[in-house]
């Protein structure tokens, strides 16, 4: 029993290290600080993309189409841009850097590294494809190098300073001149560079050699999903929060959703089933709220119906707490077989339906704690929706036989405290 206290222990330190990273933490807080902009996108693409011919044409001939369209590049086609800046913004909160002008200085490498095109009449321009998803692993990077080298230029004291007495906001726009000049001297050499290679730029080079392997493993593999799926409940298993999973797969998956929204938009066939939405609907929104109406159908004890009640409303939203710890899942063997089988038969289930084309692929990305049914007619219609009632019932059915094997123990402690 002691040697395995020492195991879980060990997890959980490894787990709270990990999950207190200052890299992932900035990559999560980067996805968040995009979900209205998501929002926005997403549905603009859908409203768009509705294949009723007396709809496109009223959107064609009013001109709400080009506005539309407008708005889809002005947010989902330019994720990568806003992500690169979320992230720097962020890491620089998280390793010291007080300047604003560490994010902005971000996306400066980020459109100096870009390819740009040239029409036949001389104009140039920047194409699209890399300020969406497609730009998204490079602006990490992008992000954490060039806010990593402000820091280091700072926090050596080479910069320029203001005179005592001279008001804060221009004393930091001096201090942020030498590692401006800096950055955007490393830009123009890594520019210069990749100029030299076959691929010509570094957004071209990075999305063939690293983007592209990456994105096709896990877009054509659902046993990555699975993988993702048992390492997450795992980990809540052992009372770890694996949000810092979400932080690794996010900008993967969300890649794979823009690509969806893209084609959609476009009026062609959607080429990806996994994403950040297949994953959502699968683990979560739908795996969360069995549990507690599974217990509410069954359970006689006071204390499972009342975690019933409690964790029933949070569960729809995407809450996990009240269960994990409530039931609990944490270190209950009997809740955790259910606890993790229940999303891989969802991931798998889903995965065949919208492979035989029985159900449709999720279009867009959505945000977290958006309830099951709504998250389906939001990502893809009512096939999806439907699908999602089914695979809840399966869930619940899963469920039932070990909550009837806790309760029955959690009863009987009842009726002898009564007794007693």
């Amino acid at each position: 029993m002691a040697s395995m206290n020492g195991i879980i222990a060990k997890i959980s330190s490894w787990g709270n290290a990990v999950s207190k990273n200052t890299i992932l933490q900035a990559i999560s807080s980067g996805i968040m600080s995009m979900f209205p902009i998501i929002i926005v996108g997403s549905f603009a693409s859908l409203f768009s993309g509705i294949p009723i011919p007396a709809y496109q044409e009223f959107l064609t001939t009013s001109g709400v189409n080009v506005a539309l369209s407008a708005v889809v590049n002005a947010t989902t086609n330019m994720l990568g841009l806003f992500f690169t800046y979320g992230v720097a913004r962020s890491y620089g909160e998280n390793i010291g850097v007080k300047a604003p002008a560490a994010g902005v200085l971000a996306l400066v490498v980020y459109v100096a590294l870009m390819p740009t095109l040239t029409s036949e009449d001389g104009v140039t321009s920047l194409a699209f494809d890399y300020l969406g998803t497609k730009g998204m692993i490079l602006g990490i990077v992008i992000a954490f190098l060039a806010t990593k080298l402000f820091h280091l230029i700072v926090s050596k004291n080479i910069v320029i300073k203001m005179p005592t007495g001279t008001p804060d906001f221009v004393s930091n726009s001096f201090v942020s001149l030498i590692p401006a000049f800096a950055i955007a001297l490393c830009a123009i050499v890594v520019r210069m560079i990749f100029a030299l290679t076959p691929w010509g730029d570094a957004f071209s080079c990075f999305y063939a050699l690293i983007q592209m392997p990456i994105q096709g493993l896990i877009g054509g593999n659902i046993a990555s999903v699975v993988l993702i799926s048992v390492i997450m409940c795992l980990l809540w298993c052992f009372g770890i929060h694996p949000g810092f999973i979400t932080s690794l797969i996010g900008p993967l998956f969300m890649m794979l959703d823009g690509a969806n929204q893209a084609a959609y938009a476009a009026g062609e066939a959607l080429p990806n089933i996994i994403g950040m939405n297949f994953n959502y609907i699968t683990t979560i929104a739908i795996a969360y709220p069995a549990v507690p109406i599974a217990i509410l159908l069954v359970a006689r004890s006071a204390q499972l119906r009342t975690v019933g009640k409690v964790a029933l409303a949070p569960g729809f939203f995407g809450i996990s707490e009240p269960i994990i710890f409530g039931l609990p899942i944490v270190l209950n063997p009997v809740a955790a077989i259910p606890f993790i089988v229940t999303p891989l038969v969802n991931v798998i289930g889903m995965y065949a339906l919208q492979s035989l084309g029985i159900v449709a692929k999720c279009v867009g990305i959505l945000p977290f704690n958006i309830p099951v049914v709504i998250t389906g007619m939001l990502s893809g219609g009512i096939s999806i929706a439907i699908a999602e009632v089914v695979f809840l019932i399966i869930d619940i059915l899963i469920w039932i036989p070990f909550i009837k094997a806790m309760d029955v123990t959690r009863l009987k402690a009842e009726q002898e405290a009564q007794v007693a």
